[in-house]
């Protein structure tokens, strides 16, 4: 599944320059999609998705919104 997202944001990014192929958080914040919260929120759930940072809160709920909307 985290390959299926980051496959889905280079898509829509074409950046893939963080680590493992990821898109960077300036690419990240300029994708205009009809999101529910602000896209800072978004980005939260991805690096906690990737386990970037183990102390952030897991949002799945983001995380499947953000994969239906991609």
């Amino acid at each position: 599944m985290k390959r299926y997202l980051r496959e889905l944001l280079y898509k829509h990014t074409k950046c893939n320059v963080q680590h493992n192929g990821w898109s960077c958080n300036t690419c990240f914040h300029v994708l205009e999609l009809p999101l529910k919260e602000d896209i800072h929120e978004y980005w939260l759930a991805v690096l906690a998705y990737r386990g970037d940072y183990p102390d952030l809160e897991k949002k799945p709920r983001l995380i499947k919104e953000l994969i239906s909307v991609l």
